[in-house]
């Protein structure tokens, strides 16, 4: 199955951004707590350097470093302590539905023993969610979700030119797990897209890339019997495009916009931007509604913007940059969600700094939503 060529983008920001430098603080170089002894199969206590150059190479690790060329023959007792973390605590975070918790939990390990760039992705996840609460081991395993994430991206990148139908499920979950490590990764400077003034992190293009595997995949996922899980996804769509709530905030900027931009093409472009911005804002107006839909709400945002908008963030346009402000609301509402956590507070930083005074003004009703401050 060929993609069209937005999916190359993908694969190029697969292929170039995701090798984070990965720094640790001094005494990092640690041995393993009493309470979770790591043990290699002789039972002796293994002993974790700081970051390795390997870590904090630019590209990927070769086959033979990566283990890629011997089967599973890679795993090691780490590997096997993360693989444990995750099936007990990970999964479990990636949704509050307990259909979706079950097959994060049991089918994707599982579909991961055939599809090893499942596996090493659901690795590079687990020692990052892992990492936050060890401080005293956080340098050596964010070196080794960044091993285990450029490993997977090796794999899978092969695949992903001519997709075969049978492997067109397990890529998807692989670009699903991919977003999540693309936000859980260390916010350093280089993984913001080069371009854009530093504004643009790499999960917002890579949720792009992740749109057009879906789309050139629809109907083997359909004749799938894992189609279910996308169900709700189905759902939450048609009760986004259904409804619309009007939103101060942005109806204020929309005046903004419609006062100081004078070539009406781009003027639409940005109002439509924001109109599918009110429909995802409306899921947060009820304190009851599921955690899951307020992601789901947030991840529709990200797939229904047109590619003009998204093409006017990388040039830096400021007026779209002051649209992005708003969606950095949404993050901070998602703080509680430790992949998502410093993201709203991190980007509305990112695109002040990027605006001069007078635009700053425009995005003052986000920062005071997200309560910050320079």
């Amino acid at each position: 199955m060929r993609l069209r060529s937005d999916w190359f983008v993908y694969r190029r920001h697969l292929e170039c951004d995701f090798s984070v430098t990965a720094t640790a603080s001094p005494g990092s170089h640690v041995s393993n707590d009493n309470n979770s002894p790591i043990q290699n199969a002789a039972g002796s206590q293994v002993d974790h350097p700081v970051p390795s150059p390997l870590a904090q190479a630019v590209g990927h690790p070769s086959p033979a470093a990566a283990g890629l060329g011997s089967g599973h023959g890679w795993v090691t007792a780490l590997d096997l302590e993360l693989l444990h973390h995750y099936t007990i605590s990970t999964c479990f975070t990636l949704s509050t539905q307990q259909m979706t918790r079950d097959f994060w939990r049991v089918n994707l390990p599982h579909m991961g023993f055939s599809h090893p760039y499942i596996l090493r992705g659901i690795l590079s996840l687990a020692a990052l969610h892992l990492a936050r609460s060890r401080a005293s081991q956080r340098g050596m395993l964010i070196e080794q979700a960044i091993i285990h994430h450029n490993a997977s991206v090796s794999l899978a990148l092969p695949l992903i030119t001519n997709i075969e139908q049978e492997i067109a499920l397990s890529l998807s979950f692989f670009s699903v797990i991919t977003f999540y490590i693309a936000f859980a990764m260390p916010k350093q400077p280089s993984i913001f897209i080069v371009g854009t003034d530093g504004v643009i992190p790499e999960w917002f293009l890579l949720f792009r890339g992740m749109r057009c595997v879906r789309e050139a995949n629809r109907h083997a996922m359909e004749g799938s019997s894992l189609n279910m899980m996308y169900h709700g996804g189905e759902l939450m769509n048609k009760i986004w495009e259904s409804q619309y709530v009007e939103h101060d905030g942005l109806r204020e900027l929309e005046s903004k916009i419609r006062s100081h931009v004078y070539d009406q093409q781009k003027v639409a472009i940005l109002l439509r931007a924001s109109d599918a911005l009110k429909r995802s804002f409306q899921f947060f107006r009820d304190t009851g509604e599921d955690d899951e839909n307020k992601v789901r709400s947030v991840s529709i945002w990200l797939f229904k913007i047109e590619d003009d908008f998204v093409a006017l963030l990388r040039h830096g346009d400021r007026e779209a940059l002051c649209v992005l402000a708003f969606f950095a609301v949404l993050l901070e509402r998602l703080d509680n969600k430790w992949w998502m956590n410093g993201w709203g507070i991190h980007l509305i930083e990112r695109i002040y700094a990027a605006l001069n005074e007078g635009y700053r003004l425009w995005i003052r009703w986000a920062m005071e939503e997200i309560g910050w401050s320079p």
